[in-house]
């Protein structure tokens, strides 16, 4: 989650300026001037930190940066940074940065003067990437105060996502904004917990001091943030059933012993539709009537299907059936809908036989998952027809999604929601976080939807 972030650009990538030139052929040599003198006086202001008299300080804040936290290499890089701008020194009242002005200011070459001016009184804040240029910076948006401003980093525009949601440390160096230190990110899902965090600990804050600004806040509690998206990350979401149910692949098969009689039985199951029939297979759906919108906290509800007519009784589908005369096939969604399947092929007596029954994670990953005793297991799947499954589910997913009630959008479908002002505010929010998510997992390299669609689709 967390990542140290390198400012500068190769010798023969585009420069970062925008001119189209080769950053060696337009201004590396001014920005090398630049960065001799930035690394010149972090290197002074770290050594400044280092002295004996600021160590007992040093690990007094480490214990509260930290809070009990093991640090990885992130961490470290960030917490010197927050050391250095935002810790207040409990002998002097002001942060290393503050006294390193004060002291050695006066000796200093007029560019790191500069240099050092824009970095006083920064802090580290929340933000939300609201849009990348590769090979030249992000733009991001303060999630407190709406400031939006367009950071030069390039290694962020290759390694951010649009909607990422980011504890940073902006500073100003020579006219332009850059990263100091380094980034903690949170997927977009974990932007209203975020906000949340924020509002609820700058009210306490102003309790304590009812004239404090934001920015006041966060010099003293930028840190806070950092441990909240620890904890955040450390709660995965879960792709669960409307039910609340873990996603899985789960089949069920059966032989088939006498092929009119489970036939005829099947037709006799009120939660049973007729997909599709042929003289050779017959296809059904297993549904149930959508009477709640309930969403999981926390986790991600995935809908099947709606199977209704305009101002019909939505239903859900709950799983598919498929019988030709050698074999009925159940397949669903989660271990309590297979169970439930089951239970209802009871019904069909003698005439069916159980064989067998298999659940595959939704990732399509090909491993073999631990199953009940004396289940068999599915096998691997071969690579072309596990992507083939993985886009199809995805397609098809995606497809029924925008005629689904969304808790987010008031009960509404996405449909719906598009085709009023308020209705769109909270649908742009709704698709942000489905770009971010989707976006990160093109980028892991795993199967992903590309939302674009679902914008054309909606107007939006």
């Amino acid at each position: 989650m967390l990542e140290a972030m390198n400012l500068k650009a190769g010798r023969n990538e585009p420069c970062p300026c925008g001119s189209g030139k080769k950053y060696k052929k337009c201004c590396m040599k001014t920005q090398e001037i630049k960065e001799n003198a930035e690394r010149k006086l972090r290197e002074k202001i770290l050594e400044f930190s280092r002295e004996p008299l600021f160590k007992a300080e040093f690990e007094e804040a480490r214990k509260v940066f930290l809070e009990g936290r093991e640090p990885d290499e992130g961490d470290e890089v960030m917490f010197i940074d927050w050391f250095i701008h935002d810790y207040r020194l409990k002998n002097y009242g002001k942060s290393i940065i503050e006294l390193f002005y004060i002291e050695k200011n006066p000796f200093l070459p007029p560019v790191e003067k500069e240099i050092l001016e824009g970095w006083q009184d920064t802090a580290l804040r929340v933000y939300e990437v609201t849009g990348i240029e590769r090979d030249r910076g992000i733009h991001i948006r303060d999630l407190f105060d709406n400031n939006e401003i367009f950071v030069h980093d390039i290694r962020s525009s290759r390694r951010m996502t649009k909607w990422d949601i980011g504890a940073l440390r902006v500073i100003k160096t020579l006219g332009k904004f850059y990263l100091s230190g380094a980034a903690c990110l949170l997927p977009a899902t974990r932007k209203a917990d975020m906000i949340q965090f924020g509002k609820e600990s700058f009210l306490r804050f102003k309790m304590e001091k009812p004239e404090a600004t934001w920015q006041d806040f966060f010099k003293e509690r930028g840190h806070t943030f950092i441990n909240f998206a620890f904890m955040k990350a450390a709660q995965t979401p879960k792709i669960v059933t409307p039910e609340g149910d873990p996603i899985l692949f789960t089949k069920a098969v059966y032989e088939v012993k006498d092929y009119d009689k489970a036939v005829n039985a099947l037709y006799e199951i009120p939660d049973l539709e007729i997909v599709e029939s042929d003289q050779d297979e017959i296809h059904f759906k297993l549904v149930t009537e959508i009477k709640d919108h309930y969403i999981n906290e926390g986790n991600i509800r995935f809908e099947t299907s709606l199977v209704s007519d305009d101002g019909d009784p939505q239903y859900r589908s709950m799983g598919d059936l498929t019988i030709n005369s050698k074999q009925l096939i159940l397949d669903c969604l989660s271990e309590k809908r297979l169970e439930l399947g089951k239970e209802m092929l009871k019904t069909l007596g003698d005439s069916i036989e159980f064989i067998s029954e298999s659940k595959q994670h939704p990732d399509l990953s090909g491993r073999k998952n631990e199953g009940k005793k004396g289940k068999i297991q599915q096998n691997e799947i071969d690579e072309p027809l596990r992507e083939m499954l993985g886009k199809k589910f995805l397609e098809d997913h995606y497809r029924r999604w925008v005629d689904m009630p969304i808790g987010s959008l008031g009960g509404m479908t996405p449909r719906e929601a598009s085709k009023t002002q308020e209705g769109k505010e909270k649908l742009k929010e709704v698709l942000k976080v489905m770009e971010n998510a989707e976006e990160r997992r093109h980028r892991a390299g795993e199967l992903s939807y590309d939302v674009h669609k679902l914008r054309e689709v909606l107007g939006m």
